[in-house]
């Protein structure tokens, strides 16, 4: 079959696979996109990402809050294809609205990446939603938790719905034997030996909490220690980060602000750190879940938030270990035990690692996808 898909991120087209970058962020001439290179059948798939002029991308992406040039690039093109495949509604607003009143016999689907608009439940970006929403063939979800949501405010698409797991790639996120190197560039720290704790993100993490999680944790080990360092808190995404006011951390303790990275510098870091937390705020939508398998692929042992994103990923204190969200103390009381316990943490980084392998795999999902598209196309 022939496939459009409208993808929120920029794409990068090349000759050849790159070294910096992973597969949703390049397409390689001639080859698969993608999972659809896992695709039993070889789909005829093009794609159309968000580039444009940087205001404008700019201005779509942090007013707007969906992509009109996007769209007016796909509408005229629709005809062509059996199917049309939009990842996440700000890929997907307007082609909906257009086929409300011009509807083809080409078929839409939907990744439902934000549960439509974060999940709101009142207001005029929910009934904007709804009535563009009656003309979606399909629907992905990879939070069953949004199945509910569904059922209360867009009751019409349960039956069109799909969950499917989120699948990390264990091809290029796998354990190197050999991690040690050099953060180089902007991504450079004082002395890349020293132990530290990591978190990894640009947006929507509760950093706050963290934060003074990781202050308490000094404290205590000041009390109970005089003179012990502990393991550096390091924040990668986050550079500008300023902690609460009044906050401080004690002289046991040291935070790193580093920005953006390129990703194999970020697999690095993943790799020598002791381990990972992914503090995260309860949102009714699909979040977090790439950071969190990827570093679970890489055999990284994660504290993170009990969150409904994260309830059909994480078999606590085996894969990972849950901590209440926004609750400082808790979190605080996970990376102690995770501190003094280094064996456990090793174990829970080998499940973790043998577990995305497992379930959580690009492949599987691929599969689950190709045969929902099929019964989408079959009616």
């Amino acid at each position: 079959m022939k496939i459009l898909m409208l993808v929120n991120w920029k794409v990068l087209s090349c000759k050849e696979t790159p070294n910096d970058k992973q597969p949703p962020d390049y397409r390689v001439e001639g080859e698969p996109y993608w999972f659809y290179r896992y695709f039993n059948q070889k789909d005829d798939v093009d794609i159309i990402d968000i580039s444009s002029v940087s205001w404008l991308e700019n201005f779509e992406r942090e007013k707007l809050r969906f992509y009109v040039l996007q769209a007016l690039k796909a509408i005229p093109k629709l005809h062509k294809y059996d199917l049309i495949v939009s990842h996440g509604m700000q890929s997907a607003v307007v082609v909906c609205l257009y086929r409300r009143f011009f509807k083809g016999k080409e078929k839409h689907i939907v990744f439902d990446i934000g549960s439509f608009n974060s999940a709101a439940e009142s207001g005029g970006a929910l009934k904007l939603m709804q009535f563009a929403s009656r003309s979606i063939d399909g629907l992905i979800y990879h939070t069953s938790a949004q199945h509910a949501y569904y059922e209360k405010f867009f009751p019409w698409l349960v039956e069109k719905s799909q969950f499917v797991r989120f699948g990390t790639d264990g091809v290029f996120w796998k354990k190197e034997t050999d991690s040690k190197e050099e953060i180089k560039g902007a991504a450079a720290v004082e002395n890349s030996s020293v132990p530290y704790i990591l978190c990894v993100g640009y947006i929507k993490r509760d950093w706050d909490t963290l934060y003074r999680a990781y202050a308490a944790l000094a404290k205590q080990y000041e009390l109970q220690r005089p003179g012990f360092m502990l393991p550096v808190l390091r924040m990668v995404g986050k550079a500008e980060y300023q902690p609460p006011e009044g906050e401080r951390l004690s002289e046991c303790a040291k935070l790193e602000l580093i920005p953006y990275i390129p990703v194999r510098e970020l697999m690095t870091q993943i790799q020598n750190a002791q381990f990972c937390v992914l503090p995260l705020e309860s949102f009714l939508y699909s979040y977090g879940q790439m950071t969190l398998l990827q570093q679970m692929a890489l055999g990284k042992a994660v504290i993170v938030a009990k969150v409904p994103s994260m309830l059909d990923y994480v078999q606590d204190g085996e894969n990972a270990c849950f901590y209440e969200a926004k609750n400082a103390s808790d979190l605080c009381g996970k990376m102690e035990d995770f501190l003094k316990n280094p064996e456990r943490r090793e174990t829970i980084g080998s499940n973790a690692a043998d577990y995305v392998k497992r379930v959580h795999n690009e492949k599987d999902m691929a599969l689950q996808i190709e045969a929902f598209y099929d019964s989408v196309l079959k009616g």
